[in-house]
């Protein structure tokens, strides 16, 4: 082998061998022609075990089963998210993050299978959890000092402690309405740090799609008469239930409808739309704000990021609620994703399955 016309000394074998990370080729039927030696030891197998068995078979990894599906049906490289491309497994007491990437292999013009590669992420989530730990922390010890001011506020507002000037009155009404968006920061870091953790668990139980959304919208009625914004909700008859924690489900309907809000003007209207399609029900919150811009609607989803535009009464937030939301959705098995265009309004719509019985779901892990 020669590279620039100098002699290497290493053959390409001898390369894949010395990468860190597992490698996998595989047919257009997924059996396995070829892995590295990392492959080997990650997997406890070898290449006349492993060659011509099905890579799930050998992995365990149930999920390389539609990833495959999805690279072979565009004839393109891997594209989904880092949650949905993303693994645990874990080895006797070793526990390991891999992200797998998938490239279609091509045979004079034609797809003859792909290239599996598993790339360990597992300091990155180490790191993560730090700081998730971190944000756990002080989130708790913000939760204290801060009920002992929304208590004095009240009780100030109340005049239990002497009468007040309408000055007085104002600048305390600031205050309270400070402590109140304090008090929703602490609570969304506080669940992604669960989430981020792994301590969340979410039990899919059936859950009545009517009984879902009043007690998502219930408590956002009045605020939404108060600023002049019509409500309105729009069941298809006859929805089946969902698989789905309720509270949190609870939480991600209210938490886009409260969005909404912020960025809606008096005079318009938020819809609240459920449909079936197939196994799965799609819950798409529509208004007629000021929409998104269409650099941000891809990226709106992470963490601390927030919306650009003009100074508008929904700004102020610290982009945590759309991450969670996201995190909420995916533990579900669904999907979520945002439609907008400037002036015209914003729909946000994600998916839960259909109940059809007993059942949880998590990241999955795989025990070697």
């Amino acid at each position: 082998m020669k590279l620039n016309n100098l002699p290497v000394p290493v053959n390409l074998d001898t390369i894949a061998n010395n990468l860190a990370d597992p490698v996998f080729l595989v047919d257009r039927n997924k059996m396995i022609a070829w892995l590295n030696q990392r492959a080997n030891e990650l997997f406890n197998t070898n290449i006349n075990a492993a060659q011509g068995n099905v890579i799930t078979e050998i992995t365990g990894i149930d999920k390389l089963d539609s990833l495959l599906d999805d690279v072979f049906s565009e004839q393109t490289k891997l594209k989904c998210s880092y949650e949905e491309a993303s693994v645990k497994l874990k080895r006797q007491d070793q526990r390991y993050f891999f992200k797998i990437a998938i490239n279609p292999v091509f045979h004079e013009g034609e797809l003859w299978g792909g290239l599996v590669q598993f790339t360990d992420v597992t300091r990155f989530h180490e790191m993560e959890k730090i700081k998730t730990d971190f944000v756990s922390i002080v989130s708790h010890e913000f939760r204290t000092p801060l009920t002992t001011i929304i208590v004095g506020v009240e009780m100030l507002k109340e005049g239990m402690l002497g009468d007040l000037t309408p000055r007085g009155k104002e600048v305390l009404e600031a205050i309270g309405a400070d402590c109140e968006r304090l008090s929703r920061l602490i609570d969304n870091l506080m669940e992604l740090s669960r989430i981020e953790s792994g301590t969340i668990y979410v039990e899919a139980e059936p859950t009545d799609v009517a009984d879902l959304v009043q007690e998502a919208v219930r408590p956002l009625k009045f605020q939404a008469e108060k600023q002049g914004i019509e409500l309105i909700t729009d069941l298809a008859p006859n929805l089946p239930p969902v698989a789905a924690d309720f509270n949190k489900a609870v939480w991600v309907l209210t938490n886009l409808v409260g969005n909404a809000m912020r960025y809606t003007d008096p005079g318009g209207t938020i819809t609240v739309r459920i449909r079936q399609r197939g196994k799965r029900l799609f819950f798409s919150v529509e208004d007629t704000g000021c929409g998104i811009p269409k650099e941000d609607q891809e990226k709106i989803f992470r963490k601390y990021v927030q919306v650009s535009g003009s100074d508008h009464k929904g700004k102020g937030g610290v982009g945590l609620g759309l991450a969670i939301a996201k995190d909420i959705v995916m533990a579900h098995g669904g999907e979520i994703w945002v439609d907008s265009e400037i002036g015209k309004g914003t729909t946000f719509t994600f998916t839960f399955p259909v109940y059809y019985g007993k059942g949880s779901v998590s990241l999955p892990e795989v025990d070697q």
